[in-house]
């Protein structure tokens, strides 16, 4: 019934993490939409704009002060080539450190890209290394690698909340 292809792309997580959103143009107008709103989980009908939309803009949200983004990419190769895994981070924080926002996708390990909803728990404390530590075990979970793309599902599964600790980390400001 549905298409378990995993979903390759850098752009859509790093935008996504951003808050970015989309416009669709049809004859019938202009639509906006959350740029997450436009997968789905299916590998063959994995977007939700109609056969006559285009994607003719994405916005967005302007640069606040204290917001900071990285994009991890796990690949076999040193350049050019498709994720097997990915995280894309943003968060936004005051000059004491203390999180004000938090957006973190995890990219290849499904057919759409994968918001987690725990970053919600991130708002409100440092990113200490504890804190981290505790928010990657949660986030990992999430991570179900499909079985048809490069390196070992299980591994590309540690490597999940590795990335995360280190996407964080570097957000933090520290090696």
């Amino acid at each position: 019934p549905r298409c378990w292809a995993v979903s390759s792309t850098d752009t859509a997580p790093a935008l996504i993490a951003l808050g970015a959103f989309v416009s669709l143009v049809s004859a019938d107008g202009r639509r906006d939409m959350a740029l997450e709103d436009l997968y789905r989980d299916d590998g063959m009908e994995y977007l939700t704009k109609r056969r006559d939309e285009i994607v003719t803009k994405v916005h967005l949200p302007p640069n606040v002060e204290g917001r900071k983004s990285t994009y991890w990419k796990l690949r076999r190769r040193g350049s050019f080539d498709f994720p097997v895994l990915s995280v894309a981070a943003s968060v936004r924080v005051r000059e004491d450190g203390v999180v004000l926002e938090a957006r973190i996708v995890l990219g290849a390990v499904a057919s759409r890209p994968l918001i987690v909803p725990e970053a919600a728990t991130l708002v409100g404390k440092r990113l200490t290394d504890d804190v981290i530590a505790a928010f990657a075990e949660k986030a990992s979970r999430l991570a179900k690698p499909l079985d048809n793309t490069d390196f070992e599902l299980g591994w590309r599964k540690k490597v999940a909340k590795s990335y995360v600790v280190g996407a964080l980390k570097e957000l933090r400001g520290a090696p």
